[in-house]
């Protein structure tokens, strides 16, 4: 008997000196809230003596607001004893002596004793750790570009202000939804995989390293996005905080700047072959005035001034050469240029008009389609494009007669399809890419009036504004040379004159 005594002493005294030497506050109460036994550390958290807290209900160590819902948290408690944390999903918080409140943690331990049922609380001070977590929002708020925290089932525990700025989203439709809310619908089945293998290798990383990333925003539109991954260890478990960079402005600036240095090289090209055009074109003409000079001059000396006049004329031929080439160099030059006002055109009419301004050899005619399109369009640029091709089509005509055709259709919902078709001889396959070039024939110059630079200028001027040009001719009878223009030729200009006053 005496033995069983001693034995309940000791793990009495056993039980003291744990609860004494735990690194939390410990308080016993029984089932009607007093309290029976303290810790020291119970004294220095809360500041009141042993003896002080001893006999009292445990409302002491509560702020008076929380007092009237004690009582019945207690007989919740008892009437389900199992170990537990108090609150849980509520902020708890302690009252010290000097009538300060601070964060805490409450552990709850049904303790079986020959009283009955008490009540061990272990209570931990988390103001520390509440200060260290409401920095790391403060920093997350401040963070230039949209943080969002997810746990390890991709739960959104967690945004800033630029979350919302950027998606359009409330914090609150935000929080508790997954994180696929924020994702374009063909990237979601994806995504659960994605998580998964970062979990299983917890390092900071890039998302998607080599693959494009969109995010999705409450009005459905996407944009692009870089997105970087940290592991956050917390008292839940780890979790993940994404910074993510909308990077729509560094796309478009990206595609200008390739833009660029497609015009750029486009432009390097056409240096290039200006450069053989002085050196070759312009001086070829430039010789035959040169070597005429000495004939006039030899015409003089021999007293041969018959002569003379046949050699001017050969002369007055290389100037107005020269001069063909000049002014279609000129046209080239400006013909990269989105300027002028629109105009509605009755395109029928008006290429007839064109046609007709040509004075085309009598045996030459223009078929237009009945149907061809009323437009409100720049009228020089698609002017100096039919002109060329009317022009094209006669000089290289190998008959003294012919017929020219000028049809239509849409290309799509933003361009007309225009086609100009003569019934010459045609352009052989392997020739059809050469007479796009700067000032290349197919025949001798002195066969052809002209300087080879119709197609080119049409190719730029067509280019320009959006088109493109193709060839159809089997190089034995016929051609038809089609080209697209845009059917909204202002929407084009106004995007052009923006992005010129930008620059």
């Amino acid at each position: 008997m005496h033995d069983d005594i001693g034995d309940i002493e000791r793990a009495n005294m056993r039980f003291r000196q744990v609860v004494e030497a735990a690194p939390t506050a410990m308080v016993m109460v029984n089932n009607t809230g007093v309290i029976e036994m303290v810790n020291t550390q119970t004294e220095l958290i809360f500041g009141y003596s042993r003896a002080e807290l001893l006999g009292q209900l445990i409302d002491i160590l509560l702020p008076e607001r929380f007092r009237r819902q004690h009582p019945h948290h207690r007989a919740s408690f008892f009437s389900d004893l199992s170990p537990r944390a108090m609150g849980s999903g509520r902020d708890l918080f302690g009252r010290r002596k000097d009538g300060s409140e601070f964060p805490v943690e409450v552990g709850l331990n049904p303790i079986e004793t020959d009283d009955g049922i008490k009540v061990l609380s272990a209570i931990t001070d988390i103001s520390a750790r509440k200060r260290m977590e409401e920095r790391f929002r403060q920093v997350v708020e401040a963070a230039p570009n949209a943080m969002v925290m997810v746990n390890k089932t991709g739960i959104i525990e967690m945004v800033n202000n630029q979350t919302e700025s950027i998606f359009g989203y409330s914090r609150d439709e935000l929080l508790g939804k997954t994180i696929d809310i924020l994702l374009p619908e063909r990237f979601r089945h994806q995504h659960p995989h994605h998580r998964a293998s970062f979990f299983s290798d917890l390092s900071p990383r890039a998302m998607g390293t080599g693959r494009d990333l969109f995010g999705r925003r409450k009005d459905g539109s996407e944009f692009p996005v870089e997105v970087g991954l940290n592991p956050i260890e917390t008292d839940d478990g780890v979790k993940v905080l994404s910074a993510i960079t909308d990077i729509s402005a560094r796309v478009k600036a990206s595609e200008k700047l390739a833009e660029h240095r497609d015009e750029l090289e486009r432009s390097n090209k056409e240096l290039a072959t200006f450069a053989y055009v002085a050196s070759h074109d312009l001086k070829s003409p430039l010789r035959g005035i040169f070597q005429i000079s000495h004939w006039i001059e030899e015409d003089l000396n021999n007293g041969q001034i018959d002569a003379i006049p046949q050699h001017m004329n050969l002369l007055r031929g290389r100037l107005r050469r020269m001069e063909r080439l000049l002014d279609d160099l000129l046209a080239y030059s400006r013909a990269g240029r989105m300027e002028g006002s629109v105009s509605q055109v009755d395109l029928g009419k008006w290429a007839q008009n064109i046609f007709e301004l040509q004075a085309p050899p009598e045996g030459f005619t223009l078929e237009v389609a009945t149907d061809l399109p009323t437009l409100t369009t720049l009228a020089t640029p698609l002017e100096q494009v039919l002109r060329n091709l009317f022009t094209n089509a006669i000089k290289h005509h190998d008959q003294s007669q012919g017929r020219i055709q000028l049809s239509w259709k849409l290309a799509g919902k933003n361009y007309y399809e225009f086609s100009v078709t003569d019934d010459g001889p045609g352009i052989s396959p392997e020739y059809q890419e050469r007479v796009y070039i700067m000032f290349q024939t197919l025949r001798p110059r002195d066969e052809v009036e002209g300087s080879g630079m119709g197609l080119a200028l049409v190719k730029k001027i067509v280019e320009t504004y959006g088109g493109q040009t193709s060839i159809a001719s089997d190089g034995i009878r016929g051609c038809s040379i089609r080209f697209t223009w845009p059917i909204n030729i202002e929407e084009r200009l106004t995007r052009a004159n923006l992005a010129e006053a930008k620059l």
